[in-house]
């Protein structure tokens, strides 16, 4: 309880003079410039940081008006998908006519899907431009999460995810699988490479099926595969029995930074002291150790992670997607989901060009160079480092003649038997430590830092910096990806200005008769100026499908079926699910916070595809459209929470 200070909040104010003043002149009864200057000190916000400035986050009295709350709006998603239950009972073409009809707003959208022998849907995969272009950036670590639930058709849900340079899960894509056999992940991680240009994870992480162990073995042959560390230990320990005392010898293990001989021994030990030998599950897990121990893994670069980060994100994911959604709602509540991540991403760019994390160490050149450097919340874990010089001792240095280098033992405060090497070489400034943090995690240790802090080096060399960690992480990418094209978060940053902007507008003009009619007028004539613009820059895609409607009005596809739907035992009929109801009010969409009846049906409708594909002779048939999604009603409102 000693410790119970808060860290410094972050410094914003750098002591720029740029300023525009005017005031009111009575005489003459107009404004009068006072005082203007307009050079800045520091580079001005990008597009993508305005929206999180603090003039944008004050709630306008339209605002306050509006009646309901984001959370409103999420509970009007999902009761809308209950209480229209007829219109979910829609054939596979919805899908490929939803994903077509995105190629207007996104032209590096990817989709392949394959179809069974009695042309049913097998599996189908898709990932738009923001998805492909954050893999070019970080797609050296590769996620797969197998464990999200299943759709209407208990189809398996993939996940195919990583980390950006903000520590935080980015998705690259993901499928909708025919089951969970090795053929199908072998045509899942082919279609991801043909996606991505061919370009394989320098590692992966899996869950340890061996289906998927085995794919990744035919498609990724040079990639480093892990198996997750949380679900190894949770079998190891339902296999071993009641022992209360295994568990935690069994996690030492896999986490002890031990060389391979050393975990040998431990391993023996742990297996005699437990009488597991010959026991299948041991003996199995023991042949795959290459794959989940840390002795044999941290040579390898794995982001600093040890398990597929899977359970926040089902959870996050399942807010969006729900077991009775059929596919076309499947696809386009995935789309939502995935602006409102793609959200707290820019939110995390905003924050770390806005503002520096306060200085508390005393090593303040070394620290200010990671807070120019490193992206907020990675400048954060080098700063544990930075502090963690203070638990180490220098136990010995010695020069090395035969490689020209300085090397540096320490030890820790407490723990005199643990030893810790790093080799320095004065000409090119380069560190390399037996802990391999650098090398795992891609951030500089403590003990590197003591080097540096023996050197008198005021920066840190640029071999401890990780560039996927950086502030420019996203710059110079040779990925055969059309980059300008895929800045999905610059759109999403000029559609909040344009509301932001127009809201006020919005709220007077709906007062009165006259002002709704002269500004639906306008709004008329601005919005046909505005599609002209896009329509005249744009280029027509000759390869976009044909549309054909039914007398009811839908889409069709000829010779295309609906995937084959397995009745699993405890899933729920759609239909049968009742709107929930608050308990203080009988309305539905009223809850404690709000009063009146929410009108939520307008504006509230998703725009779907009217486009559809043809196979023509083969059974597999991708393409390249693209296609925000629908705009979600979350980016309509004022950043107030």
């Amino acid at each position: 309880m000693w410790d119970r200070k808060r860290d410094p909040k972050p410094v914003s104010r750098i002591g720029c003079l740029a300023h525009f003043r005017v005031k009111y002149d009575k005489k003459s009864g107009k404004y009068v410039v006072t005082s203007f200057i307009k050079e800045h000190n520091h580079e001005l916000a990008p597009p993508i940081v305005v929206p999180f400035l603090q003039p944008q986050k004050r709630a306008r009295r339209v605002a306050v008006d509006v009646g309901f709350t984001k959370k409103d709006i999420e509970r009007e998603w999902a009761s809308s998908d209950i209480r229209d239950g007829d219109s979910r009972c829609v054939l596979t073409h919805s899908v490929l006519a939803y994903l077509s009809a995105k190629n207007d707003y996104d032209p590096g959208l990817f989709y392949k899907y394959d179809l069974d022998e009695e042309n049913q849907l097998c599996s189908i995969f898709w990932a738009d431009s923001k998805s492909r272009a954050d893999y070019a950036f970080f797609g050296d670590v590769l996620v797969l999460n197998t464990k999200f639930r299943k759709n209407a058709y208990e189809k398996p849900f993939i996940i195919l995810a990583g980390l950006n340079n903000h520590d935080q899960t980015t998705v690259f894509g993901c499928a909708l699988l025919g089951g969970k056999t090795a053929e199908t992940y072998v045509w899942l991680l082919e279609t991801f490479l043909e996606a991505t240009n061919h370009k394989a994870p320098v590692s992966v992480i899996t869950d340890g099926d061996k289906a998927i162990e085995e794919a990744i073995q035919k498609t990724f042959p040079t990639s480093q595969h892990r198996i997750c560390r949380w679900h190894l230990f949770k079998d190891a320990v339902s296999s071993a029995g009641d022992s209360s005392s295994f568990g935690p010898e069994f996690k030492k293990c896999m986490e002890e930074n031990w060389n391979p001989e050393e975990f040998e021994v431990a391993w023996i030990k742990l297996v005699e002291k437990y009488g597991l030998q010959g026991h299948p599950w041991f003996e199995e897990t023991y042949s795959r150790r290459t794959k989940w121990a840390e002795a044999y893994l941290r040579e390898h670069f794995f982001a600093g992670l040890t398990s597929i980060r899977g359970h926040g994100m089902n959870t996050y994911f399942t807010r969006f997607l729900q077991v009775w959604h059929k596919l076309h709602e499947f696809v386009r509540h995935y789309d939502k989901a995935l602006v409102c991540l793609r959200e707290d991403e820019a939110k995390a760019d905003s924050e770390s060009e806005s503002a520096y994390a306060a200085f508390c160490t005393i090593l303040r050149d070394l620290e200010r160079h990671a807070a120019d450097v490193f992206t907020r919340s990675m400048f954060l874990k080098v700063r544990e480092q930075i502090m963690g010089d203070a638990m180490l001792i220098l136990s010995g240095k010695e020069y090395l003649k035969d490689d020209a280098c300085w090397l540096y033992k320490f030890s820790e405060y407490m723990k005199p038997d643990a030893i810790w090497k790093v080799r320095y070489d004065p000409s090119n400034q380069s560190l390399k430590c037996s802990c391999f943090k650098l090398v795992t995690d891609g951030v500089p240790c403590c003990h590197m830092v003591s080097v540096m802090k023996a050197e008198h080096l005021r920066e840190f060399p640029r071999c401890c910096i990780h560039k996927r960690w950086t502030k420019c992480a996203r710059s110079e990418i040779d990925s055969g990806i059309d980059i300008q094209a895929l800045n999905m978060a610059t759109q999403v940053a000029r559609f909040r200005i344009l509301n932001s902007t127009c809201s006020e507008m919005n709220y007077y003009a709906s007062q009165t008769i006259q002002g709704f009619n002269e500004t639906r007028s306008l709004i008329s004539k601005i919005t046909s100026r505005v599609k002209h613009i896009y329509n005249s820059k744009g280029e027509v895609d000759e390869t976009a499908p044909e549309v054909s409607l039914d007398a009811d009005g839908s889409t069709t596809r000829s010779g295309m079926h609906d995937p084959k739907s397995t009745n699993s035992s405890g899933q729920c009929d759609a239909t049968a699910v009742e709107t929930p109801q608050p308990d203080d009010c009988s309305q539905r969409s009223h809850d404690q916070t709000t009063s009146q009846q929410l009108r939520l049906n307008h504006g509230l409708q998703t725009s779907e595809g009217t486009g559809t594909t043809d196979d023509g002779e083969g059974r597999t048939q991708n393409g390249e459209f693209s296609g925000a999604p629908s705009q979600p009603i979350n980016l309509i409102w004022e950043d107030n929470d």
